[in-house]
């Protein structure tokens, strides 16, 4: 409860009351072994808003609950609210709506023996907490940086704490995917992708079994920020449908393959500026937003608009018609032809003339960038005119050549403009930490982009990337739930979470392909949104709540899970008592949410399992234990992140 409280009012509600108003005094009976950390005593509120207790023996930290006071006519329970405070006092950030109040529990712990409990209520019962703080927050965490909970992320990340882990995620290369059989099996089929459908089974089951989760985090969020359609690049090979029709399969979907792959090593080895021109320059994107029909005589400013708006300044980013008309002159005379293999990395190499194809085969090479000089404009062109960051293109009239490089000069101030820090800080941010980021946030990530002592410069993406991780709001306990999962993250962390198998193929066209998002086919250039909301309809639950039930109900190795295997490898007994039903309960709801249960959805879980459809009381079975879990993944708490 906030408020200025005196001791003559404390005394007045007596020392029970002055336990749920303030601090829980006491601490459970721990381990057997060894015994948890003393009580927590002298809890006070030194001011409105700052909590204090006196220190408890044996305690290494201590963990603040929160709950509103309605919550304690219920028993609903407190949600974590402060984590591993070596101090003996917490500042609480927020204060309640007029008219509420707030009650907080204190636990204490140790590293060698654990968190003791929140203490008794006057009934002699152990007051509720809706998850302990160590497991929520683990499941935070590994929710925003891959795709949630599971057995071997749950114990790395225990053996490494968050910092250690967050490092080792951001140093993809040295995690060791050779022994991941899961993974491996899968993707010896996948890759390389034949079809649009294996690349986007293959984004799944990276999802589901890499051990490198930041990174395939990463990468389909600049894939999706750098968005392009498929469809765009089927029709363009339209011409191999009659000889060659499974060629014109493949090398669409190579278009696609490629640039993700670009971003996969980009996002942990590159810089902003070597990111921006990977996709400016992309068959794929060339395709997409018709660079590929930008000429001289009719410039085209499909692209140039998109740069600007939706790749690297903002809508609001400063930028001005006449510059979307200069960047446009600018990308004048890029398109897309085959090259030998040995021309591929060079633009003004010559093409392969497509009259030299057989009727039953064509020469070698590869579908690449290419500049044609003599659809360039040539002429002097101007960005940001008039402003502190105007950048002159020259003239290249005297040598057309030359014009090659107007796309460089363009794009290193594009991407110098300060405006594109803040955008692309904007954008991490609501994908990673919060969708509605501080401008302090802002400005922290903003500084460690343009440190010049990064690795890799100015606009290392690692870097960035590590800023945006770190930032106070990530670790906060109060972020938890703050964020909504899109359908693909849904559907990945829940396959996770409870042993699923998936070949990607079979789980796309059944649920993700309803759910309308299919990485790579979308059309619009702003990609799919990146805020949770937007996902959220009466329709997308139902298509949530299904796959959820689906998936559980089987077992097979394309589409299914593995719940019951997974109790019994956690030591979990699946025979069919009544005794057995909460820890069956407990655990999954540990994996999925990391506990963060209302009482009330905890038991709504056991008598669901204790319980046939027809609310007959009578013991489960396996099949009813594998929809439990179905049922749990359900609940709210696992749709928040």
């Amino acid at each position: 409860m906030k408020g200025p409280w005196t001791a003559s009012f404390l005394d007045l509600i007596g020392p029970v009351a002055t336990l749920l108003a303030l601090l829980s005094p006491a601490l459970g009976a721990g381990p057997l072994l060894a015994a948890p950390p003393g009580e927590v005593t002298g809890d006070r509120m030194d001011q409105s808003s700052t909590l204090t207790w006196n220190a408890a023996a044996g305690a290494d930290a201590y963990n603040v609950y929160r709950g509103d006071l309605a919550w304690l006519r219920t028993q609903s329970g407190a949600l974590c609210h402060g984590i591993q405070l070596a101090a003996t006092s917490f500042a609480s950030p927020a204060h309640p709506a007029a008219g509420k109040g707030f009650f907080y529990l204190v636990t204490a712990e140790s590293a060698a023996n654990g968190e003791g409990t929140a203490g008794f209520d006057s009934s002699g019962s152990p007051r509720v907490l809706r998850g302990s703080c160590d497991t929520v927050m683990r499941n935070h965490a590994l929710d925003r940086l891959g795709y949630g909970w599971n057995e071997e992320t749950r114990d790395r990340f225990g053996a490494l704490g968050l910092g250690s882990y967050l490092d080792e995620q951001l140093n993809p290369a040295s995690i060791d995917e050779s022994t991941n059989t899961d993974l491996n099996t899968r993707l010896a089929t996948l890759v390389p992708p034949d079809t649009i459908q294996e690349l986007q089974a293959l984004d799944l089951v990276n999802a589901v079994y890499a051990r490198r989760q930041l990174e395939q985090q990463a990468t389909l969020f600049w894939d999706n920020h750098f968005n392009t359609n498929y469809q765009e690049s089927f029709d363009f090979f339209s011409f191999y449908q009659t000889m060659f029709p499974t060629t014109r399969l493949y090398e669409s979907a190579k278009f696609h393959y490629d640039l993700q792959n670009a971003f996969r090593n980009l996002a942990f080895n590159g810089t902003f500026r070597d990111i921006v021109e990977a996709s400016s320059l992309s068959p794929a994107m060339i395709v997409f937003l018709d660079t590929d029909s930008n000429v001289k005589s009719a410039p085209n400013e499909n692209f140039a608009r998109e740069l600007m708006e939706l790749h690297t300044m903002g809508v609001d980013g400063g930028y001005t018609q006449q510059d979307v008309v200069a960047l446009a002159r600018v990308f004048t005379g890029w398109n897309v032809c085959k090259k030998a293999d040995a021309d591929a990395n060079d633009p003004l190499a010559a093409c392969i003339p497509q009259n030299t194809y057989g009727t039953s085969s064509e020469p070698p090479g590869q579908w690449v960038r290419n500049f044609r000089i003599n659809q360039h404009d040539t002429g002097q062109k101007v960005l940001f005119a008039g402003t502190a960051y105007q950048k002159i293109i020259p003239d290249t009239s005297a040598n057309p050549a030359n014009g090659v490089n107007d796309a460089d000069l363009a794009l290193d101030a594009i991407v110098a403009h300060p405006s594109t820090a803040k955008f692309i800080a904007r954008e991490l941010l609501q994908r990673f930490v919060d969708e509605s980021p501080a401008q302090t946030m802002i400005d922290a990530v903003v500084a460690a982009w343009k440190n010049p002592a990064n690795p890799r410069g100015i606009g290392d993406l690692r870097e960035v990337l590590r800023a945006v991780l770190q930032v106070t709001e990530f670790s906060s306990p109060d972020a938890v739930g703050n964020k909504l999962k899109t359908p693909f993250e849904h559907v990945a962390s829940a396959l996770r979470a409870v042993r699923g198998k998936t070949d990607g193929l079979t789980i796309n066209r059944l649920y993700l392909s309803p759910m309308q998002e299919m990485f790579h086919m979308n059309p619009v250039p702003t990609g799919y949104s990146e805020l949770g909301g937007d996902w959220l309809d009466t329709n997308n639950l139902l298509s949530r709540q299904n796959f959820g039930l689906d998936m559980t109900s089987r077992t097979g190795s394309s589409f299914g899970a593995d719940v019951i295997g997974l109790l019994n490898a956690n030591g979990v007994s699946t025979a069919p008592s009544p005794n057995n039903a909460p820890a069956i309960v407990d655990f999954l709801a540990d994996a999925l949410f990391g506990g963060r249960l209302s009482p009330e959805e905890r038991q709504a879980a056991v008598v669901y399992l204790n319980t046939d459809d027809s609310g007959v009381t009578g013991p489960y079975n396996d099949a009813r234990i594998r929809e439990t879990a179905g049922f749990m993944l359900g609940f709210p708490e696992f749709t928040e992140q």
